[in-house]
């Protein structure tokens, strides 16, 4: 019965910071992409390293001196991350790589595979998944990323099935065989680098 408990307990932490991270995602997402359009890349780029800096600030403060403050949010971090920078700065940076390289749309689309493919393979893979394919990553959860990640391609894509299909591929199979590295940098540079090569061969512009 506590075992029960704890597991139920252990499962709706790790949904909250899931979904945590997916609507902390969509914001900077939203947030950059409004900047850009109404001012331009470069400044939105800017304003992105200004919320690095500041997470890099808290990060700082979180490990260094853990003030009893921080102590509510806990439950948004693993334990290993207790006493080591957070997957949020891997995200970040990721973010700014990617942006920074690529077109806004192929950039777009990757890192929105991401936070929506993580989100759906973690919430199904925990709720439903029992089969492992390696480690916590398990068949169903890889499924419902894949098809997360291609209605996202569909939405945003939807003219591009060549370049969204092989995205939504790649995003799911780096997302399965991430393990020491954090998925939050591999995920989302691999997609949009994989897209980025397609929309050449495939001469698209946007």
């Amino acid at each position: 019965m506590l075992f029960r408990r704890r597991k139920r307990l252990k499962i709706l932490a790790e949904l909250l910071r899931k979904s945590w991270h997916f609507f902390a995602g969509l914001i900077l997402i939203t947030g950059y992409s409004l900047v850009a359009l109404n001012y331009s890349k470069e400044i939105a780029l800017v304003a992105v390293v200004v919320v690095l800096l500041a997470a890099m600030e808290f990060e700082h403060v979180r490990i260094e001196y853990k003030p009893r403050l921080f102590r509510a949010i806990d439950v948004l971090f693993r334990k290993k991350e207790f006493n080591q920078p957070s997957s949020m700065l891997s995200f970040i940076i990721s973010f700014i790589i990617i942006f920074a390289v690529f077109e806004h749309m192929i950039a777009f689309t990757a890192m929105l595979m991401m936070i929506a493919g993580d989100a759906f393979s973690a919430g199904f893979g925990m709720l439903f998944g029992e089969k492992k394919i390696r480690g916590k990553k398990t068949y169903v959860g890889s499924f419902a990323g894949l098809i997360s990640n291609l209605i996202v391609g569909w939405f945003v894509l939807t003219e591009y099935p060549q370049l969204f299909i092989p995205m939504a591929l790649t995003a799911t199979v780096i997302e399965t065989l991430t393990n020491k590295l954090d998925d939050n940098l591999t995920v989302p540079v691999s997609t949009a680098f994989v897209g980025y090569l397609l929309s050449i061969i495939w001469h698209v512009n946007f």
